[in-house]
C-alpha cells in the first residue's frame, strides 16, 4: 500500500509537480483510461431537454479521473472524452468550444480534488464552479455562437436553472460515488488517507433549499417558456 501526499492548496510547485509525473506513471494512465473510456460510454446515454441542453452523468467519471491524475492529465483526458464522444454520438455540429469546456471542467476537479483532503465542501465548490461558470456562462457563449437565434440572457436563464436544479443531485452522487471507493481508493494510495466525505444535517438542508428554490425556478420558466422568450428577445431587437 502507497500513501498519497496531501496539498493544503494548488499554488505550490510540488503540486505542479506531482501533477506532472503522472505522465510518467503507468498507473496514472492506465487509471486516466479507463475513466476516458467510461465517461464516454457514460456520454452516450444523453437525456436531451433541448437542442443544447442535455442530462448526462459522465461528470462522475470525469471527476474521479481528476481527482486520481490531477490538472495536467486533465487536459488530454478532456480533449480525448470530448473527440470521441462526439464521433460516437454527435449532437449537432462539431464545435471546438465544448472541447475547451470539456478541459476546463476536468481542470476545476482536479484543482479542488487532486491530492486533497476531500470534503463535502471541496466537491460542492468545484461542482457549483462547474455548473455555473463553465455550462452556464461558457456554455451560453458557445450556444449563442452556434445557434443565435435568442438573446444571450435567455440561454443564461435556460442553462441556469437547468444547472441550479441537478446541482444538489449531482453533489449528492459525488459525494456517494466517493464515500463508496474511498476505502480502496485510500488502500491503494489514491487519495490522502486524512480524508472523509461526510454529509452533516447542514449540508443536507442546504441542498434541499437548493432542490426547492431550483425545482421552482424550473416550473416557472416552463410555465411561462413562451412569455419570457419574447420578452427576452424583445429587449434586443
Amino acid at each position: 500500500m502507497t500513501e498519497s501526499v496531501s496539498y493544503p492548496h494548488p499554488f505550490s510547485a510540488a503540486y505542479w509537480k506531482s501533477a506532472a509525473k503522472e505522465f510518467s506513471s503507468l498507473r496514472s494512465i492506465c487509471y486516466a483510461a479507463l475513466f476516458c473510456a467510461i465517461a464516454i460510454i457514460l456520454e452516450q446515454f444523453q437525456i436531451p431537454l433541448s437542442q443544447s441542453l442535455y442530462i448526462s452523468v459522465s461528470f462522475l467519471a470525469v471527476s474521479l479521473c481528476s481527482m486520481i491524475t490531477g490538472p495536467l492529465m486533465a487536459i488530454p483526458c478532456g480533449v480525448i472524452v470530448d473527440l470521441i464522444g462526439y464521433a460516437l454520438h454527435p449532437t449537432g455540429p462539431f464545435f471546438p468550444g465544448y472541447t475547451l469546456t470539456a478541459i476546463l471542467s476536468g481542470l476545476v476537479y482536479a484543482l479542488f480534488l487532486y491530492r486533497a483532503k476531500l470534503s463535502f465542501g471541496r466537491m460542492a465548490g468545484a461542482k457549483i464552479i462547474v455548473n455555473l461558470v463553465i455550462n452556464t456562462l461558457i456554455g451560453s457563449i458557445w450556444r449563442i455562437a452556434l445557434y443565435g437565434s435568442s438573446p444571450f440572457l435567455y440561454y443564461i436563464m435556460s442553462s441556469g436553472i437547468k444547472n441550479l436544479l441537478f446541482f444538489p443531485i449531482e453533489v449528492c452522487a459525488m459525494c456517494w460515488i466517493f464515500r463508496l471507493l474511498q476505502r480502496p481508493m485510500t488502500h491503494f494510495g489514491l487519495i490522502p488517507k486524512e480524508s472523509a466525505v461526510n454529509m452533516r444535517p447542514k449540508h443536507i438542508v442546504a441542498l434541499i433549499v437548493l432542490t426547492a428554490v431550483g425545482t421552482a425556478c424550473f416550473v416557472l420558466f416552463i410555465v411561462f417558456y413562451p412569455n419570457i422568450k419574447e420578452f427576452l428577445q424583445s429587449l434586443f431587437r
